[in-house]
């Protein structure tokens, strides 16, 4: 198991803007030996999990996970639901929505949605989105187990803008009020000038799966739109969650009155 771990652990230093590694940088980035990574990267790349450029001889991630991802798609089809949910979720608010799934250190988007006005809030779906820091994030440690929010804890906390939280305690206190609003509203958090607001769709166990969300510009955010926000993400929430066989939150149910 201790070998899973770290080619888990190697696998996740691939991001976008670092889409290619050479050995020597990625066993320092995993804080392995030489040899040890290099022969969990052949290992990974007889599954074709990994390849390696010929003339860089870096290593990037390969067409394994190709196959891997459309038979997830085709027994749990979360992302066409997901993208048909955002599209509707965009057009009724007139804000920029987006649906994530939990990842092992973040939650990656999976479906986004800008309307089309003047000034909206871009998404990049390649960037993770930090448990700690975003709305999505604190409102899926809310509706999880407390392990889940420890272990969230326990990495280094990346400060985004000057009123992002780092301390664990105050985002203890977020996690709590999230989940008994069943919602959470975050400001500047992840990104300055802007305004999110979050709730979990769910599992069949009542868990939270991921997140669905609208994110606002500052400037646009009144009481009158946050209302109408919170209740057409609820709806959005149940969405997905009736879609991929469910049980609704009733902290989460309520706000859709």
């Amino acid at each position: 198991m201790k070998t899973v771990d770290k080619a888990m652990g190697l696998l996740r230093h691939f991001t976008p803007t670092q889409p290619e590694i050479g050995l020597s940088e990625l066993a320092r980035l995993a804080d392995l030996d030489k040899a040890t990574t290099r022969r969990i990267l052949v290992s990974l790349s007889k599954h074709h999990f990994i390849e390696q450029n010929q003339i860089t001889k870096a290593y990037r991630l390969g067409s394994g996970f190709l196959h891997l991802a459309r038979v997830r798609e085709a027994t749990t089809p979360i992302t066409a639901i997901a993208n048909q949910t955002v599209d509707w979720l965009s057009e009724v608010t007139n804000e920029t929505a987006h649906a994530s799934v939990a990842g092992p250190s973040a939650l990656i988007t999976i479906a986004h949605k800008e309307p089309h006005r003047g000034t909206v809030v871009m998404i990049d779906p390649t960037e993770p989105l930090p448990f700690h820091a975003t709305a999505s994030g604190i409102a899926y440690l809310a509706f999880n187990d407390p392990e889940v929010m420890n272990a969230a804890l326990r990495q280094q906390l990346g400060k985004y803008t000057e009123f992002t939280e780092t301390n664990p305690d105050a985002i203890r206190q977020r996690v709590a009020k999230a989940k008994a609003d069943g919602f959470f509203l975050n400001e500047h958090g992840f990104e300055s000038d802007v305004a999110g607001l979050a709730m979990p769709y769910f599992n069949a166990d009542g868990s939270a799966a991921g997140a669905i969300a609208v994110a606002m510009p500052i400037t646009r955010k009144s009481e009158e739109l946050v209302t109408k926000i919170k209740r057409n993400v609820a709806a959005a929430s149940a969405r997905i969650t009736t879609a991929i066989g469910g049980v609704l939150h009733p902290n989460v149910q309520q706000l859709m009155r």
